[in-house]
């Protein structure tokens, strides 16, 4: 008899390890499913563009044209000196703020003369020969920008 009642206690406690040990793994598989298709679901979004198409898409607006901001009060202009960097033949926007119509100097090869009047006034400069430029505002002598065309 100590042996069925030891057969027993044994099935007993087996019963309960399977028991306790099934209730932790069924919550395991549970929360695995539930992490996984979101962890996979976001890398499926992510690559929904094809690479050549993102590459496409960012590499387009990325190259904007350079730019020139001049605002000019009275006597007082700025920017003094501005450092801009261009390949010859790129397009470099020019954007005045002035409270007077005047005119910038471009003293390039040919020399470039940009009009503006009292506002806001937008305009394109392309340099066409290599070399460094001044860029200067006429009435003050203001030296705007130097440009270094390549």
């Amino acid at each position: 008899m100590s042996t069925l009642v030891r057969s027993t206690k044994t099935l007993a406690a087996l019963v309960a390890a399977t028991t306790v040990l099934a209730a932790c793994s069924s919550s395991e598989p549970t929360s695995e499913p539930t992490t996984e298709p979101t962890s996979s679901a976001t890398p499926s979004i992510t690559p929904t563009p094809t690479p050549s198409d993102t590459a496409t898409a960012e590499e387009e607006p990325t190259p904007a044209a350079p730019e020139l901001l001049v605002r000019i009060d009275g006597p007082n202009v700025q920017p003094n000196a501005q450092e801009i960097e261009l390949e010859t033949g790129e397009k470099l926007m020019i954007e005045i703020q002035s409270d007077r119509a005047g005119e910038l100097h471009v003293h390039s090869t040919p020399e470039q003369y940009v009009e503006f009047d009292a506002g806001r006034t937008s305009a394109q400069l392309v340099i066409e020969t290599p070399g460094s430029v001044e860029v200067e505002e006429h009435d003050t002598s203001a030296v705007v920008a130097l440009i270094e065309a390549r």
